[in-house]
């Protein structure tokens, strides 16, 4: 199984833009590799640029070398969570948007979630996710 990171991208759909300010990338950090797959699959056909990671640590190598819009992660990775994640990774980009994504409820990770990012409960609905990213990348890209 290949657990490089995969830049998604399909040329008949047309890319979202935000206000055009290019491409929306959105990195995908999902231990599971099926729900990842799902993930990545509904945001490229919506439109957005994704990569993909399946754990904290891959996520911060893509951090150090693209330019992300929208951290979408899941916060129990197995090892380094997605809240210590989002922390690092808004050190390193600090205009990102974050959407965390949990099984556990909101309240359940207390003031780990960083201020100003969004929480999506599972399980939900790939529209629910696409719907919650979209607002992030409109706040990224918001004048």
């Amino acid at each position: 199984m290949n657990l490089i990171p995969t830049r998604w991208s399909r040329a008949s759909q047309p890319e979202y833009t935000g206000y055009e300010a290019g491409p929306i990338c959105i990195l995908v950090v999902e231990d599971d590799l099926m729900i990842g797959a799902a993930a990545a699959g509904a945001l490229e056909d919506a439109g957005f640029l994704v990569l993909t990671a399946a754990s904290a640590e891959e996520a911060e190598v893509i951090l150090g070398q693209e330019v992300i819009d929208v951290l979408f992660t899941d916060i129990d990775l197995g090892g380094r969570d997605g809240c210590d994640l989002a922390h690092r990774a808004l050190k390193a980009q600090p205009g990102l948007s974050v959407v965390l994504a949990s099984g556990r409820s909101r309240r359940c990770h207390g003031d780990r979630i960083p201020a100003g990012a969004r929480f999506l409960p599972k399980p939900y609905r790939l529209s629910q996710m696409v719907g919650e990213v979209h607002l992030a990348a409109q706040e990224k890209t918001a004048p």
